[in-house]
């Protein structure tokens, strides 16, 4: 990666070396290999050989773009972003079937008929009155509130 670096973005490197103090003389001769392979391997996003590896983007700007064009109706993405943690989304069940991210985050829904929803929706103001009446403020502060789907 270093060679590559060196024959086509050497000025991005020059002026990464810059910023750092050292001078464009000082690329393999003041600063060794190893340095040289730590500072095009390891540099921040946003320094100037990072950017032009990946042709003046960074990862935020290709999810912007991305999130602008699902929002535009142009594009879907198959599966989420791979990052630390994703791996194990599935086995989570933090995915849905089809891949998408699950909204409820990874609780496995449970298909209720009204009667049921009802019946949950009433233990739920009993729970919170008995609460209450010990003197702990609920945490349920839910009205009859129905949501029908269409």
């Amino acid at each position: 990666m270093l060679g590559r670096v060196i024959g086509q973005h050497w000025l991005p490197l020059v002026r990464d070396v810059l910023a750092l103090g050292y001078r464009a003389e000082d690329i393999l001769t003041t600063l060794s290999v190893a340095e040289m392979a730590a500072i095009v391997c390891a540099a921040p996003p946003t320094s100037s050989v990072a950017l032009a590896i990946n042709g003046g983007w960074t990862k935020e700007a290709h999810m912007l773009a991305n999130m602008q064009e699902q929002n535009a109706g142009l594009a879907e993405l198959p599966r989420p972003y791979e990052r630390p943690g994703v791996e194990k989304r599935e086995e989570e069940g933090l995915l849905t079937r089809d891949g998408k991210l699950n909204m409820f985050g990874g609780k496995k829904l449970q298909e209720l008929t009204w009667e049921q929803a009802e019946e949950r929706d009433r233990q739920r103001r009993a729970t919170a009155l008995a609460a209450e009446k010990r003197g702990v403020k609920p945490t349920y502060q839910g009205g009859d509130t129905k949501v029908r789907t269409i």
